[in-house]
Parts: C-alpha cells; structure tokens; sequence
C-alpha cells in the first residue's frame, strides 16, 4: 500500500470521530497485545498539558538528540503532513516508509476491529503506527505527546517513567470537566506507578490535584519555582535567551531559537523531564545549549518573510484563551509594530469569544474565516462576536479569501525585520 492509499484509509476514519466515542482502551489495548506490545520496547516520556505539549516534547527530543539518542517523538496535530507527527532525531517519517508502515499494520488491524466488532478511530490507528514505528527502528527512546486528556487517550497504554503535565486550562470541557481541576484529574491519570511527574503548572489547588494523584500510583512530583526554575528569561534576537537551574544542576546562558517566555517555561520543563529520564551526569553544558539550539517548533509564533507586499507573517496555532493570551504577550515582547492583521478561523468547541477578546489587548484588524473543519465556527458568527467586542473585523469564506484581504489591509512595511515593523500579520 502506497502513502496516498494510507491517507485514504485514515480519512475515510474521520479525524474528528474518536470524540465521539465512549473513553476506552480497549481497543488500542487490543492492537498493541495482537502486535506484541511494541509500546513497552522503548522508554518514553509522556507529555500531557493544556498548551506547550508540542512545543515540550520536541524540546526534551531535540536535548535527548544531542546527548547521542536515537529518539522518535510523536506529536499532534499536523499543520501540513501526517508525516509531521512521526519525527526520528529531528526529520518527519518518509513518506514511502509511512505507507509501508500502514501496510505492515493493516493486517493486524483488520484481524483486531474484526474480534471486537468495531473500527479503531484515527487517532488509535495513527498511535499503534508510532509505536510500531518505534519498536521496529529501533530507537533509544520516545517522547509521546497526548492527544487529548490523559487518562483515555490511546497514548496511555505507554508504562512511561517520566510523565510531564505543562499546565492545566479549560479547553475540551465538553470531554474532559468543567472545572481546572476535573481536568487535571483527567491529565494527571497518565501517572504511572513508580513515574517521575514533571509540571510547570503553579495553581496550588491544581498541585494538589496532581500530588494526590501521584501518590496513589507511588510517583514524586518536581514542580517549577520548587525543583527546577527560569533563573533567566530575556528576548533574543530570533528567540530567547535563559538560565535554568533543574533539580540537578544550574545551566546558564542557553539560546533557544523559540519566541515567547512561555518557551522558556517549556524549555525547563523539557530539561527537567529529560534529566529524569537519562542516568545522572549524562547532561552537560555542551549537550543541553546543542539540544536548545536544535529545538524547531512549526506554527509557534513562526516568523515568515513575505515579499510582496513586503513584511513579516507570524504564524501560531493558539487555540485557546490561555494560549492567546500568550500570543498577544509574545507579540508585544518580540515585535515592535503598531497594528497587527490577524487571519482567524476557531473550531466550535473553542471559548472563541475568550480568544477574541485577547486580541482585544492590542490595535488590530480581523479577516475571520472557516477553518478547514465541519467543527469551525461560521464567519460571519465570528465577525458578530467581535463587533460585540469592539474589534474591526471582516469575513472571508475561507483561509484562500483570508490571506490575500489580510495582505491588504497591512499593507507594506518599510522593513523585512520585525523589531520595526509598521504592521503585522497573524
């Protein structure tokens, strides 16, 4: 079977179905005991969080590349290709590879979805791939990002000794509570017996979540500003410049080629995860600056050259309040500007009116459109909610309308270089 049969097969799936499924593991239960149990051949770090999943897992596989590890990490969702979401040491999965891998698999898959009479979603299928995928490479380790939640996704079938939850927002209530700290229980079930758990999130009741969690199954908890620590967080040209001090030992003058202070955050909360994974003294000054160095986050605040009309695009995919407000902080930090354009289209189960209200902070216009999902929140519902909020925005009937009347309205700047851009584009 070639890559575009397996595309065929994944979409015909529907991406979006697994959401509508009752919490289960049984089926990736299933295909991983019919496989041999190739999720437990390689040693992983599970990352779960509200954001900076992404962003922490290719950070902690970029530190994990540079001290000498084979290393596959497994991430979602894609912004291009499928392909993105299988990485080893660095590269996405060839294409050519991906198809042969879905074939390797699809007979078992077959064998499995006809025992239990019924199909594995897409995200089960995708899951089982990776870490068949991994086992058969072979690799040294993995680092595993969550797809959604903790306790149910198809991920958690992993015996990680190293489970990392970034922080804990409202995003998914519909699936995962109503409340920070129904959340956080959902997360925090990715706790293995014996783990280390890693967590950058400082709301003392949502700490008490995670301990109390933790000391069920026996894990220890490092928390940031306790066991680990920012002690350095400045802008830098294309990034961020910082000091880090983990649970054993301080690393000073790091650049990291990531926009944001909240990268920062994600970077110690990376190094930390990875200094409990590896033996003591495997990470000195020269691994961890090659391994920051390394880190490479696609659509995080990327910036993109424009030619005509001449300026910088920032591309992000906050999707989120919490996550927007972290946009607009990075935005006012990185670049000088005096109106931003932002291009936005949201999924319905999304506090769209929340996210709205933070480009609210700054002076802007808006092209709303329809993001590429039978989910997205109509344009034109977009475009009311924003009046409401004072905002000037237009519609646009997809994100093909969206770019060139975005390009429009911010016009040229007088510079390529974001410290002095006139306006920008989002």
């Amino acid at each position: 079977m070639g890559y575009e049969e397996a595309l065929d097969h994944l979409d015909a799936l529907g991406i979006d179905a697994m959401k509508d499924l009752k919490p289960s593991l049984h089926r990736i239960e299933a295909i991983c005991e019919t496989l041999n149990h190739p999720e437990r051949s390689v040693p992983a770090i599970h990352v779960t969080g509200t954001n900076g999943k992404t962003s922490t897992a290719r950070i902690a596989a970029a530190v994990l590349d540079a001290a000498g590890l084979s290393v596959a990490t497994f991430t979602s969702p894609h912004l291009q290709t499928i392909r993105e979401r299988f990485v080893l040491s660095g590269e996405p999965i060839d294409a050519t590879v991906f198809g042969e891998l879905f074939e390797h698999l699809r007979t078992y898959l077959e064998h499995v979805e006809r025992t239990l009479g019924e199909r594995l979603s897409y995200f089960e299928v995708l899951t089982a791939m990776f870490f068949l995928w991994a086992a058969e490479g072979p690799v040294d380790a993995t680092v595993v990002e969550v797809g959604l939640g903790g306790r149910w996704d198809a991920t958690n079938v992993l015996p990680s000794s190293v489970a990392v939850i970034t922080n804990v927002g409202l995003d998914h209530t519909g699936l995962l509570g109503k409340t920070r700290a129904e959340i956080a229980t959902e997360k925090a079930g990715i706790i293995k017996s014996g783990a280390r758990v890693v967590t950058a999130e400082r709301t003392p009741e949502i700490l008490q979540v995670i301990d109390t969690e933790a000391t069920l199954v026996g894990a220890s908890v490092m928390r940031i500003d306790q066991d680990f620590a920012v002690t350095d967080n400045r802008t830098a040209v294309g990034g961020r410049y910082l000091s880090v001090r983990s649970s054993a030992r301080a690393y000073d003058g790091l650049y990291l080629p990531l926009h944001g202070s909240h990268q920062g955050v994600n970077a110690a909360t990376a190094l930390e995860a990875v200094v409990n994974f590896v033996p003591a003294g495997s990470l000195d000054d020269e691994v961890i600056s090659d391994g920051f160095g390394r880190a490479h986050v696609p659509g995080r605040l990327e910036s993109v050259v424009v030619e005509e009309p001449e300026g910088t695009v920032i591309l992000d995919v906050a999707h989120n309040p919490d996550g927007m407000a972290a946009l607009i902080n990075s935005l006012v930090e990185a670049f000088a500007f005096e109106r931003v354009v932002f291009v936005v289209g949201i999924l319905g189960d999304k506090d769209y009116r929340g996210m709205l209200s933070e480009l609210a902070r700054v002076p802007c216009d808006l092209v709303v459109t329809e993001a590429k999902s039978v989910r997205s929140v109509p344009p034109e519902e977009l475009e009311r909610a924003a009046h409401e909020l004072g905002l000037s925005a237009r519609g646009a009937r997809d994100i093909g309308a969206a770019i060139p009347e975005a390009l429009t309205l911010r016009g040229g700047s007088r510079s390529r270089h974001p410290p002095r851009l006139r306006s920008l584009m989002v």
